[in-house]
């Protein structure tokens, strides 16, 4: 066998290698997942105005608690595999902040912004960014926003 054939051989190994390799059912976590850990706000009393009525829960908002453990969820392909929850890029970019700037990219509210990425991550993918995000249409509605309700907390 000659060397040309032999490199050949080798080159088309390593490929089938990588091909099989991305293509495994199983996902592995990059990173050790954060504990969401929200802080108290403190009261200001304001002098000259009159006592607010408590707020209430807009129960369409979605819950951040149960948002971040579907993120941090190895069920379903953890966020954390390619997200990381400050600024930096694991293999998609940071998430700190990205409810302000998902309100700025587009024509779209934040919260659409953020259930189209999830529903069709292609339709507003970065230059540098590959284009290895899977949809996930397996969210229900509900799972969208509590999804969302954790990103805005990432601030």
């Amino acid at each position: 066998m000659s060397g040309k054939y032999k490199y050949l051989l080798i080159v088309a190994s390593l490929v089938a290698l990588t091909v099989i390799a991305a293509c495994s059912e199983e996902q592995v976590p990059t990173q050790e997942p954060v504990e969401f850990q929200p802080t108290e706000a403190v009261a200001v009393e304001r002098p000259d105005s009159e006592p607010e009525a408590p707020p209430t829960q807009d129960v369409s908002a979605g819950d951040a608690t149960v948002g971040q453990e579907l993120f941090n969820s190895n069920s379903i392909s953890a966020c954390t595999a390619c997200h990381s929850t400050g600024d930096n890029k694991i293999v998609g970019p940071g998430l700190l902040g990205i409810y302000e700037r998902a309100g700025d990219r587009t024509s779209l509210d934040a919260d659409a912004y953020i259930e189209q990425s999830l529903r069709e991550p292609a339709a507003f993918l970065a230059d540098d960014l590959p284009a290895i995000m899977p949809s996930f249409d397996q969210f229900s509605d509900d799972d969208v926003k509590n999804l969302i309700a954790y990103l805005k907390t990432l601030k």
